[in-house]
């Protein structure tokens, strides 16, 4: 009975937040609001390369966190939108797996950004 107890309890344990790469959000006021063409894909990226990225439910930290990725994995942005904290999230689906979530802006490089330079 133990046993059981503690799996079940394992199994209710919500996903670990993983780390900011910023310790506040950006200021949304000034900045030119961002078009996400469809068909946009980008590379999440994170300070810690090793550390989880939560995709989530809904665009906020408090979502409930469904899948983790990690820096360096492919997605294509099918949405985007700003959260009541000034975060901007992506709403985005995986090319190996087709998982779909929402991932904070922080972790989301995005190939357009890229070709601009």
């Amino acid at each position: 009975m133990k046993f059981l107890t503690a799996t079940l309890l394992l199994l209710s344990v919500p996903c670990f937040a993983a780390t900011s790469a910023v310790a506040s959000p950006p200021p949304m006021m000034d900045v030119a609001p961002i078009t996400v063409a469809r068909g946009e894909y980008a590379t999440l990226t994170s300070r810690d390369w090793d550390s989880p990225i939560n995709v989530r439910d809904e665009a906020s930290t408090r979502a409930y966190a469904r899948h983790i990725a990690y820096a360096g994995d492919r997605v294509e942005v099918l949405d985007r939108t700003v959260s009541s904290d000034g975060y901007m999230w992506y709403f985005v689906r995986f090319t190996i797996s087709n998982a779909t979530g929402w991932i904070r802006g922080d972790f989301v490089a995005l190939d357009s950004e890229y070709s601009r330079y």
